[in-house]
């Protein structure tokens, strides 16, 4: 089940990845769809969110939004990660802290190859 929604994360974040113009990978797809033109190749079946570890998906991308950034995308402190808890009385168990942990690293690998293949 966590394997399922790490491909979830996975294809989300690919999706929103830039493009060498900086707009979205999967803005240009939506756009070349519109073209009465456009052949659709066949596309591997898009993952879906499990139902029972959609909460966390949630509670991550809450989280996503509160991430502070430097000179690049930083990983979750754990103050963020408290504070963002004590906000809404939640407290995750092991479980739950592993899983966000893993989509963070997720979404870290991203934005790491999004920037690397900027790169000469």
């Amino acid at each position: 089940m966590i394997q399922a929604l790490l491909l979830y994360a996975d294809h989300l974040f690919d999706r929103a990845a830039a493009a060498g113009d900086g707009n979205a990978k999967g803005d240009h797809l939506e756009t070349a769809r519109k073209n009465p033109l456009y052949r659709a190749p066949e596309a591997p079946a898009v993952p879906q969110l499990p139902a029972e570890l959609a909460y966390i998906w949630t509670w991550f991308t809450q989280l996503n939004q509160k991430r502070q950034c430097g000179m690049a995308v930083n990983a979750l402190a754990s103050a963020e990660i408290l504070a963002w808890q004590a906000r809404h009385g939640v407290r995750f168990d092991p479980f739950e802290e592993s899983v966000i942990d893993r989509l963070d690293a997720l979404f870290i690998y991203h934005q790491n190859k999004k920037v690397n293949s900027d790169l000469p």
